[in-house]
């Protein structure tokens, strides 16, 4: 049994009434001094006992990092299922993002969003979304893990092929849905705005004042965010803003507490 206070009143999220749901940006197990530590990785990860984890920059099978199966080797030590999405093959290795979850996935599917300018001043990488649908209890969840370029330019080509009927705004889809992430966005937006159009940020949506999980320097950004469709409401959000998790990553997770609103038993 997994008891928290929301809202003032103690809760018992093993039920199928909420889920808590984060996104981190890993940077590999690397951590700020330098060190390549995944044990703390799962460390952090495990001491918030997510249902659902959105996981950017994943190693699998690169020199950098012991060669090791990172998403497989997360997903082990934590008991959950996984999914690796590979974005850019670095020889024999690869590097992408990873959705795991306490419940079975049913299907996984990636959508390419790489940015192909006709001239190019710098070298782009190549991006991708990834699809799970999990199978709750008494629904399916749709999580689109997340994680946007550098340039203005490609985060605005990426926001429109993500709000098209081809990913998020496919008809076809049945709520409830969460889109999480590495947006890469900055305090001038060129993503957060057209996606509140139809999404609703979960940290805006919980009562939550917006808090920093990037810091450059003397900087704070909120590069990650956590976005929710009417079926999910969030009743918590935070960053998880310990001395393990400020030391593990570049990023800080950020976790919210969501009550599933009504269900879509059977449907896709």
């Amino acid at each position: 049994m997994r008891k928290e206070t929301l809202r003032g009143k103690m809760v018992d999220l093993s039920t199928p009434h909420y889920l808590k749901i984060m996104t981190y940006n890993i940077h590999y197990g690397v951590g700020r001094d330098n060190r390549y530590r995944l044990n703390r990785i799962i460390d952090v990860i495990g001491n918030e006992n997510p249902d659902v984890v959105a996981l950017q920059e994943v190693d699998k099978n690169l020199s950098r990092t012991n060669f090791d199966d990172q998403p497989r080797i997360i997903a082990d030590a934590l008991g959950m299922h996984f999914h690796h999405c590979v974005n850019r093959r670095m020889g024999e290795g690869e590097f992408g993002i990873a959705t795991l979850s306490r419940f079975p996935i049913r299907e996984n599917q990636r959508h390419d969003l790489s940015f192909r300018p006709r001239f190019r001043l710098r070298r782009i990488e190549p991006r991708g979304t990834l699809h799970s649908n999990i199978t709750l209890d008494s629904a399916h969840l749709h999580v689109f893990n997340v994680h946007l370029g550098l340039g203005i330019r490609e985060r605005i080509y990426q926001r429109r092929r993500l709000l098209s009927k081809s990913i998020l705004l496919n008809g076809t889809l049945q709520k409830p849905m969460v889109i999480l992430g590495d947006f890469n966005d900055r305090p001038i937006s060129v993503v957060s705005s057209p996606i509140e159009d139809y999404f609703h940020d979960a940290f805006r949506l919980s009562g939550c004042k917006d808090g920093a999980t990037f810091r450059w320097g003397p900087i704070k950004l909120k590069l990650d965010r956590i976005y929710v469709n009417n079926q999910l409401h969030p009743v918590r959000a935070y960053i998880s803003d310990t001395p393990l998790s400020r030391l593990a990553s570049d990023h800080m997770p950020l976790i919210i507490v969501a009550e599933l609103k009504g269900s879509n038993n059977g449907a896709p």
